[in-house]
Parts: C-alpha cells; structure tokens; sequence
C-alpha cells in the first residue's frame, strides 16, 4: 500500500447507501461512484467481487479523485475500464489536471477510455465507407512504413468531431502556455471552431482527422504530423482493437530528442477505447541553460498478427 493514501472525504449521509450497493454488489450502482479501500490500495467499482470491511472503504465520485488520493484501478473489476453516459461526460472526467502535468513532464498522458466497444466498432466499420472519407494514403508509397491510413472530410461520424472540439478546448490553455515558454505569441482561442479559421486564414483548410489500418507485418516509422505552418502543439490517438485478442504487437512508441542528448524511447500502454495525448513537435523542457525545444516523433512497432485500427485526432487542418 502506498503511503501517498490520504482520506478521500468525511463520511456524509449518504455512504451507507453506497456501502449498501458495494455490499449487494449492486452493477446498478457502477459509475456512479467509486469505492477506496484503504488496506488494499485500490479503488473499485460497487458491483467488485471483493469483500472489503466496511470501516475501510470511503467513498468518491469520480475515479480521477480516487487516484488524485492516491489509490489504483482494482484489477479485479477494472474501474478504469468502466464507460458509460455522454462522450462529453468522459471527456470532462478525465483527470485534466494530471494530464497537463504528465505532458509537460514526458510530452504524452493517457487520458484513460473515452470510447465504448461499440463505439470502436463502428469507426472500425466505417472504414470503408467512401462517403466520409477525403482520401486514402497507402504507407509503402511514401516510405512511412507499411498499412493505409484515410483523412476523414467535413462528413466525419459526430462523435470524432465532438472529440475533436472538447479535447481541444482542454488542450489549448497548455498549448498557449508552451507557446508563451518558448517565446512565442500565444494563439490558440479557447473554442476550435475559431481556431479552424486561423488555419484557414493560412491555407490549411482540408480535415485531418484519420484512421489508421495496419496487418500482420505493418508499421508507421517514427514521424511528425505537420500539415503546413499552422500547428496546433497537441494531438490525440486512441486505439480501436483490443491487444492480444484483435493483434500482437503494434505497440504505439515514441521518441523524445533533447539538445545534446541522447533521444529516450517510450512505450505508450494502451487498451482497446484508450486515449493518448502527446506533442505533435516539440515542447518546452527547463534546463540548466534556459528553456528548450525538446522535438517528439510518434510510430507503430510491427504487428505481428491480427488487425489493428486507431483513430488519430489532429487539431489543425492541412494545406
């Protein structure tokens, strides 16, 4: 057990309903609060088949307030993988606060599951449905590795394009933040739509929302998405297939390049619903001479067997 465990809340009222629901292992009850049990560690859904003691459990109602106490997901009912309600909803609960740290530390967070297995499987679906797609890119053609990924048009299903105005407005009081750290003039509005006319107004008018398709043998090499001047700092992936059961392999991997260092690898754990925020260039790291520019790149290992799909959110538009 971590020493970093603290109390959640005082106990109100209304615990001993909820203990009620984490006794009766009550499925109703998931989602709409989280039980911290202190001798474990852990934080759980009520319908867990554990069997804590009541004067060690509390009570919390979002798991980014569990974890901000310091507890972890229970691998036993997997809180983390829980979804449910609006799209809007998720994206609120994320814990934005800890993401914007992890970004500044390592240059990517994991935002946890925002899509649902159904909603993975219809982007999948679509995939080939010509009608809301702008083009098809295939990967050998290029030298960017091996697979196809296809731009979305303005015709993209709903739910990416709500994804891809929340997320942005999460996102962008950290861009601007970067921007104002490398001595740049912050320029990122709070809404996206005002900031599609900034890209406009630079000649970078065409989605760039994807998804991507790799095979058994597939890869992207190690890469950077920048479509034109305009360049929003930030980007989104987040995996469609479930590893291990859907593909092997495939793992999304990064590279971080600091002046006169070495670059450092890093391995992005993802599930199936997952999503990643990371730098699209570069992003201010302090150093013992001043800020620097430290540069990012982003790829696929190979797959090794199976399929795997992942839907890419890129804030700016391309020329």
């Amino acid at each position: 057990m971590t020493a970093a465990l603290k109390l959640v809340h005082p106990l109100t009222d209304d615990d001993e309903t909820r203990w009620g629901a984490v006794a009766r292992r009550d499925a109703a009850f998931d989602g709409r609060f989280w039980s911290c049990v202190k001798t474990t560690g852990v934080y759980c859904r009520p319908s867990c088949a554990g069997r804590p003691h009541r004067e060690n459990v509390s009570f919390v109602a979002t798991r980014a307030e569990a974890e901000a106490a310091g507890y972890r997901p229970c691998k036993r009912c997997r809180p983390d993988r829980f979804i449910a309600g609006a799209l809007a909803d998720r994206i609120d609960t994320a814990d934005w606060a800890g993401v914007r740290q992890r970004l500044d530390g390592d240059g990517w967070a994991r935002l946890g599951r925002l899509l649902s297995d159904e909603e993975c499987a219809a982007l999948i679906e679509g995939y080939e449905r010509d009608a809301q797609y702008r083009s098809r890119v295939i990967m050998r053609r290029h030298g960017f590795g091996e697979g196809e990924y296809r731009y979305f048009n303005d015709r993209a299903p709903a739910i990416v394009r709500e994804l891809r105005m929340r997320v942005y407005e999460k996102l962008s009081p950290l861009a601007n933040g970067w921007m104002r750290r490398l001595g740049a003039e912050a320029r990122y509005p709070a809404q996206h739509g005002d900031y599609l006319k900034i890209c406009a107004a630079a000649g970078q008018a065409r989605p760039t929302p994807l998804i991507l398709k790799y095979g058994s043998g597939d890869y992207n090499r190690l890469h950077q998405d920048l479509y034109g001047g305009e360049v929003f700092p930030i980007q989104i992936a987040i995996l469609l297939s479930a590893p291990g059961k859907d593909f092997e392999g495939g793992e999304f991997v990064m590279t971080e390049q600091t002046p006169r260092r070495q670059s450092r690898a890093m391995v992005a754990p993802l599930e199936k619903g997952d999503a990643i925020a990371l730098a699209v260039n570069e992003r201010p790291v302090a150093g013992a001479r001043g800020v620097y520019r430290v540069k990012m790149r982003h790829g696929v290992s190979e797959v090794r067997a199976g399929a795997r799909y992942c839907l890419g959110v890129i804030f700016h538009d391309a020329m």
